[in-house]
């Protein structure tokens, strides 16, 4: 597992942006879909990383947090992203027949928030795991991390 840490403000994440897009452009170069896995508290950022991050890639979409619809779908002239947000999830059960499996993996790029309660569904490759961490007001760590094994 590979990983990359930096601590930044939310006005200073290119170097964040370029190491993701690095990874993600490896994977679909090998015709995988990555299955990004955003852990962080309430409020740490998670959505607003997505939205800065995608909008880069010139979608027209209003780039917002699924809390309540659980999904969005945005594109690009690059590439499809289905953003999830499992926050309001209560059970396994609930997960697994909403039928996200069928997508995440398996079609497009997929950010995945409070992914931990569907993580005896999810792929077990393809994953590339983004924490943030609230460091101060101003500042937030964040980590990268993936494994090299699922780029072959």
């Amino acid at each position: 597992m590979k990983a990359n840490f930096l601590s930044l403000r939310e006005t200073e994440l290119d170097p964040v942006f370029t190491t993701l897009d690095q990874i993600v452009e490896k994977f679909l170069a090998v015709n995988k879909y990555p299955v990004l896995l955003f852990t962080g508290e309430m409020g740490a950022g998670k959505t607003t990383f997505i939205r800065e991050w995608f909008s880069r890639y010139g979608t027209d979409s209003l780039i917002n947090s699924p809390t309540f619809s659980l999904y969005n779908i945005y594109d690009s002239h690059k590439m499809r992203l289905y953003h999830f947000d499992l926050y309001r999830i209560t059970s396994l059960l609930e997960l697994e027949n909403l039928g996200f499996e069928e997508i995440w993996g398996k079609e497009a790029v997929s950010a995945i928030e409070w992914w931990e309660k569907a993580e005896s569904i999810l792929p077990k490759g393809n994953r590339i795991f983004l924490t943030i961490q609230s460091d101060s007001i101003e500042n937030r760590s964040y980590t990268i991390e993936w494994s090299d094994e699922d780029l072959v």
